[in-house]
């Protein structure tokens, strides 16, 4: 019976010990408002041996929740003090999740997985339509 409260505890500190920081990880990593056409639905930096890694380290999955298909979706992307400006072009159709990958942040020591702001910035729509809408 020790035993299995032995591993049962050391179970308890490694779920705490790792699950715990991914919880606690910055709201303002992917900042969205209800308004918006479209939802990030993960946003991470990809590392190479403490640096952010040289191929492709951003990693930006998102959903296209307009009504008419999305074809230019423009990101800013803010990691250890830099910022990125992103462009995804292509045919983005309504609620399907788009993984994509880009360069950025070279020679950028490694932070963890999570930038401190990742948000939608412009949104065009094939209709002709672009969020925000022009003032």
């Amino acid at each position: 019976m020790a035993t299995s409260r032995s591993s049962r505890a050391r179970f308890a500190g490694f779920v705490l010990a790792f699950a715990c920081p991914l919880l606690l990880q910055p709201a303002a990593a992917v900042a969205a408002t209800p308004s918006d056409p479209v939802d990030i639905d993960a946003c991470r930096i990809a590392s190479n041996r403490g640096y952010v890694s040289a191929y492709k380290p951003i990693e930006l999955s998102f959903t296209n929740q307009g009504a008419a298909p999305a074809d230019e979706v423009r990101f800013t992307v803010v990691y250890a003090g830099r910022t990125e400006q992103i462009t995804d072009r292509g045919a983005f159709a309504q609620n399907v999740r788009i993984d994509h990958a880009f360069a950025g942040f070279y020679n950028v020591r490694y932070r963890g997985p999570s930038p401190s702001i990742c948000r939608v910035d412009y949104v065009g729509f094939s209709d002709g339509t672009t969020w925000p809408e022009p003032s």
